[in-house]
């Protein structure tokens, strides 16, 4: 059994990678190339769930709720402007409802999750039992980690353009709460069970950006 979970995990981690890699190359080449980016959140989804299969059924209401709330969230955000600041979506993450992109809700869980396994892995290595609270707190602050070197290219990539050319730190501290709330729910009802491949998604998905901030900017 654990050959063959270490051998589903080496599979997982190198389709990842390798399906990163031609997202950074292709970017590099024509930003145009973002346009995949659907087919990015549904086959990493697919890998995580593929390696933590049981979990995330028994997690599936703590699913739901994120990614119903995150897409009421940034539809809020995108109507009014009072949430993260005014902002509107491009064309690069897929089809939208309501001018919110369907598929942002699976963007958030994603970021939710991996950084829970972040958190998860430090506990683990350093035999540290954190409670769910600090826990939470911890995994927003990476979720905010992660947002940042995305938000300096995302108008590049036609993910989402600021009105104020830049995003505000209100974005980043509505990340942060929110982020929280989504942890918290996340921890309490089922996704803080390990999976290895997790901490490498959220590893490897900001160097995917903080490198395309070198090759774009």
């Amino acid at each position: 059994m654990y050959q063959l979970t270490k051998h589903k995990f080496q599979v997982s981690l190198g389709i990842l990678i390798l399906f990163f890699q031609i997202g950074f190359i292709g970017i590099s080449i024509s930003p145009a190339f973002a346009v995949l980016t659907p087919l990015n959140l549904i086959l990493s989804f697919g890998l995580l769930v593929w390696n933590q299969a049981s979990s995330f059924r028994l997690a599936l209401p703590a699913l739901f709720f994120i990614f119903l709330g995150a897409f009421i969230l940034e539809y809020m955000g995108v109507s009014t402007g009072l949430l993260f600041g005014q902002y509107s979506y491009g064309n690069a993450l897929g089809p939208k409802l309501l001018q919110t992109p369907i598929l942002i809700g699976l963007n958030w869980i994603l970021v939710v999750y991996s950084s829970i396994q972040v958190v998860q892995w430090i506990g683990l290595r350093f035999k540290i039992k954190f409670p769910e609270l600090l826990a939470a707190f911890l995994s927003a602050l990476l979720m905010v980690i992660t947002d940042y070197p995305m938000e300096q290219i995302c108008h590049l990539l036609d993910f989402w353009t600021w009105k104020s050319a830049v995003a505000p730190i209100q974005n980043y501290t509505a990340w942060f709460f929110f982020g929280f709330m989504f942890c918290f729910v996340a921890i309490r009802y089922g996704l803080h069970t390990y999976n290895a491949l997790g901490p490498w998604y959220w590893v490897v998905q900001f160097i995917f950006f903080a490198g395309l901030n070198f090759t774009l900017n």
